[in-house]
């Protein structure tokens, strides 16, 4: 697998210009990690809260470097190869950052799914990435990985090891005690900084669930603009949400503290309350999270504040910021907000500055950060709202991507010169920065597209409106129709409340929503994206007689739609 779908390496002169400007590196994560155990051995690298101990793990510098050398002597034991796929489906536990690091270590590709992925997804992640062993944890909330992976060994012949975390169930499954316990030759081949080290996933929101190809190097570049931040606070501490099995989390919680010397704080829990009271407890400087997450910690900070006198910035990322948010973040969490854009296949490509005027965050999604090229693209014909493709290059732009069904490259960074189609609009925010639009896939009205964000952030100013989605639902004349998919904050509104509400704000009347849909949640990804794949695919289009429609529609979901 990793033969056919490791891409040529990125033109010798901008190598040559990442290495000049410290973007990249000779050294690996591999090597940070061994020289903060030698020098800070004690000293805390994660603070872990687990669901399934009730209590906080504290994971120090030397205890991460011997745990990651027992998981790596263990890999080897198994006696697997150099370039071979190790994939693993974990909470938010810190053995995952441990079973990364391992894996570059001994060699490996590590492949992280996410403990949400279900039987579907994770059985096209272990054929698409031809993964040679699997670590699972034996059960998690209601699910059964364990079993769940052994009934996948005889359709997955390139699956030769199981490994299980907990009391195995899986007949002829390693656990992950053993795999501890073993110990294999010394590997004689690292991966290397410029080699693939790691299989990442598109979210699956707008399409196909893509593999993403990262290097130590790509992943490196994505850490260094938070350098110069987290150096001139004393005791810096970092935190998000998102999964260690996702980029954002892998990136924050994992790999900034290994080359800024910061610790972090994390959890297998999205809940409110316990997040607050960690980021009290720890003294949390530097927060990441998406827009619905923030939402949902003002709300608890509001029913019971905690002081958080340390927290000297949050970014908001992974999702748009709704303009509406900025004001309660800045009020109940911190003063000090980012909003910050980026991808799997990139890293963080934009950003507010913590300096700019208080209420950029809701404006725009800022500069590129260092590094990061940018070129705007006009569509074909010319946009009429200002809207351009998103087009980037620079060192934290993965080494290419590929279908997970064939295997095939989807986009090599050799046949563009590095550059990367994003497939998102953007247009001028008026204050030197990017206005992010939407996806290009995402994009609703036909033949007139609308400011998607600017009718949901409106939307949810109505006090009946809790959360909100903005999708297009195809007509019976070959247009599109706007759709608001509503999650009512008690009573449900009528689509002429709405109507009504947006008209009063004196938006533009063919941006109104014609129909209107209340369901009880909108689908989400690991870090709260809204999965407006799934959204479209389950409605379905309003009864009517075969013309599109001319005034506004109230429809309930039908069967298998996103109703209640």
């Amino acid at each position: 697998m990793t033969g056919r779908l490791r891409p040529a390496p990125p033109p010798t002169s901008r190598t040559g210009t990442y290495y000049a400007r410290g973007w990249w590196r000779r050294e690996t994560f591999a090597d940070d990690l061994r020289a903060a155990a030698t020098a800070t051995p004690d000293r805390t690298i994660f603070v872990n809260w687990r669901r399934d101990l009730g209590r906080e793990v504290v994971v120090t510098c030397g205890g991460l470097a011997a745990a990651v050398d027992g998981l790596s002597a263990g890999l080897r034991g198994l006696g697997l190869r150099p370039g071979d796929a190790v994939a693993y489906q974990l909470p938010n536990w810190w053995e995952a950052a441990a079973l990364a690091l391992a894996c570059l270590d001994a060699g490996l590709i590590a492949v992280p799914v996410m403990v949400t992925m279900g039987a579907r997804e994770v059985e096209r992640i272990l054929a698409g990435t031809e993964a040679a062993a699997c670590v699972v944890v034996d059960r998690w909330e209601a699910a059964r990985p364990a079993r769940l992976l052994a009934g996948l060994g005889t359709r997955l012949p390139c699956l030769r090891h199981r490994v299980v975390i907990g009391d195995a169930a899986a007949t002829g499954a390693t656990a992950f005690a053993d795999l501890l316990g073993a110990s294999g030759p010394r590997s004689p081949a690292p991966r290397g900084p410029d080699e693939v080290s790691l299989i990442l996933f598109t979210s699956g929101t707008t399409g196909e669930v893509k593999g993403v190809l990262h290097t130590p190097n790509t992943q490196y570049a994505s850490t260094r603009p938070r350098h110069a931040a987290l150096r001139d606070v004393p005791d810096p501490r970092t935190a998000t949400p998102a999964d260690l099995t996702h980029s954002v989390g892998m990136r924050t919680n994992v790999l900034t503290p290994l080359v800024t010397g910061c610790g972090s704080v994390f959890a297998d829990t999205r809940d409110p309350d316990v997040w607050l009271d960690l980021l009290a407890r720890h003294r949390v400087t530097h927060f990441l999270g998406a827009p619905h997450l923030l939402r949902e910690l003002v709300g608890a900070q509001r029913r019971r504040r905690r002081p958080l006198p340390a927290l000297r910035v949050i970014t908001s990322t992974g999702a748009p910021l709704p303009a509406s948010l900025v004001a309660p973040i800045r009020t109940w969490l911190c003063p000090v907000l980012v909003n910050g854009f980026g991808m799997t296949e990139t890293g963080g490509l934009t950003a507010t500055a913590a300096d700019d005027p208080p209420g950029a965050a809701g404006h725009g999604i800022g500069r590129p950060v260092p590094g990061c090229e940018v070129r705007l693209v006009a569509e074909r014909p010319p946009s009429r709202d200002g809207a351009y493709r998103l087009h980037v290059r620079g060192p934290s732009v993965c080494a290419g991507t590929f279908r997970l069904r064939d295997r095939r490259p989807v986009w090599d960074p050799a046949a563009t010169d590095g550059w990367y189609d994003t497939g998102d609009l953007v247009g001028d925010d008026g204050h030197g920065g990017l206005r992010y639009l939407s996806r290009v896939a995402d994009r609703v009205g036909s033949p007139r597209p609308i400011p998607v964000l600017e009718v949901e952030d409106e939307l949810l100013r109505h006090p009946a409106v809790a959360d909100v989605a903005i999708v297009g639902c195809p007509d019976d004349d070959g247009g599109e129709t706007v759709c608001a998919v509503v999650v009512p904050a008690g009573a449900e509104p009528t689509l002429t409340d709405l109507r009504r509400h947006l008209l009063a704000t004196g938006m533009t009347e063919w941006y109104l929503p014609t129909r209107l849909e209340c369901v009880d949640t909108l689908p989400r990804n690991g870090l709260g994206k809204v999965r407006k794949t799934e959204l479209r695919a389950r409605l379905r289009p309003p009864a009517g007689t075969g013309d599109r429609p001319r005034e506004p529609q109230e429809a309930r979901p039908a069967e298998g739609g996103p109703g209640r």
